[in-house]
């Protein structure tokens, strides 16, 4: 996954703040998680979907993982209430190698960093690894961050991680058109079978 780092990780983090709220919203509704979950985000950004979950898991406990210290930096500040208290937990790391024991979390939660999994297959593979079974998994993903990263037009993309998934344990995988960004990002759904 590329990393945001120096002067420009720090203007992505405003600007991904402004432009992917009604993504980290609707993924945090979509997921709609138990109140006690234990949730990973993936690529928290600068932790605007971690506050949103957070403040629905009164309970629960949130970990993220994003590669970028900049972006880790970002969301320590947005969310050092909940990571005081124990409810939010943040590291630096990479999709294809979590740092995260078996079967950890009840949810995960990813918004506009599916398309930067890389190699994808062992990056699903890994989201496979940390979550329980019936776990699941949403997606939120601007179209054109889709077409820009992988070449894929929307289609394509949709039958590959479909096919991907589905070859690592994920059942129930589905797209739709998302509400965000007026309807021109795609939302997937996949459910950790229960082995």
């Amino acid at each position: 996954m590329p990393t945001y780092e120096g002067p420009l990780g720090w203007v992505a983090a405003k600007v991904m703040v402004r432009m992917n709220a009604a993504a980290e919203t609707e993924a945090v509704l979509e997921l709609a998680p138990d109140p006690a979950a234990d949730v990973l985000v993936i690529g928290f950004g600068p932790g605007l979907g971690v506050a949103l979950l957070a403040e629905r898991l009164p309970r629960g406990h949130v970990s993220g993982v994003d590669p970028s210290t900049v972006m880790l930096r970002e969301a320590t500040r947005r969310n050092r209430p909940a990571i005081r208290h124990g409810r939010v937990e943040l590291r630096s790391g990479s999709t294809a190698a979590l740092p995260y024991p078996d079967q950890a979390f009840d949810a995960a939660l990813t918004v506009n960093t599916i398309q930067l999994w890389q190699p994808f297959d062992r990056s699903v593979a890994e989201v496979a690894r940390v979550l329980r079974p019936g776990a699941r998994l949403v997606s939120v993903t601007h179209d054109w961050a889709i077409r820009r990263r992988t070449g894929m037009d929307v289609e394509k993309w949709a039958a590959h991680t479909t096919e991907t998934f589905a070859r690592h344990g994920f059942v129930d995988v589905r797209h739709w058109r998302a509400r965000a960004e007026r309807g021109r990002s795609v939302a997937l759904v996949a459910r950790r079978n229960q082995d």
